[in-house]
């Protein structure tokens, strides 16, 4: 049995703008079953938290579990890989510490691709 492959990706937010791994978009594409962790960078985690995930297709099969951990600086996704071929669409919800507003990115997306 393989082990899960990691996909790590920093998460920026400033001037309304939100950046991954330093890029603003996010299209990551993975191959096998893979663990996916978006975490606040520093500056954002002193002002923001994740709140949550929203996914165009909840119902995608593969969209394993999602948890938010460490104080809500880390979000993760499994994506289990049992659908290659497809895309992932779903939108990053941050929060501002001591505020009920939420902030809604306009990206990422996984894209389940078969090795070549």
């Amino acid at each position: 049995m393989s082990s899960t492959n990691k996909i790590n990706v920093t998460v920026t937010y400033e001037q309304s703008t939100f950046l991954y791994n330093g890029t603003p978009t996010c299209q990551l594409v993975v191959q096998e079953d893979t663990s996916i962790r978006f975490k606040l960078d520093t500056a954002t985690a002193a002002n923001y938290r994740f709140a949550g995930v929203i996914f165009d297709n909840p119902n995608d099969p593969d969209i394993g579990k999602v948890s938010i951990k460490n104080q809500a600086t880390e979000l993760k996704i499994q994506d289990t890989y049992c659908k290659n071929d497809d895309d992932i669409s779903f939108r990053i919800v941050l929060t501002p510490l001591n505020s009920h507003e939420c902030i809604v990115s306009p990206d990422p997306q996984v894209i389940n691709k078969p090795p070549m």
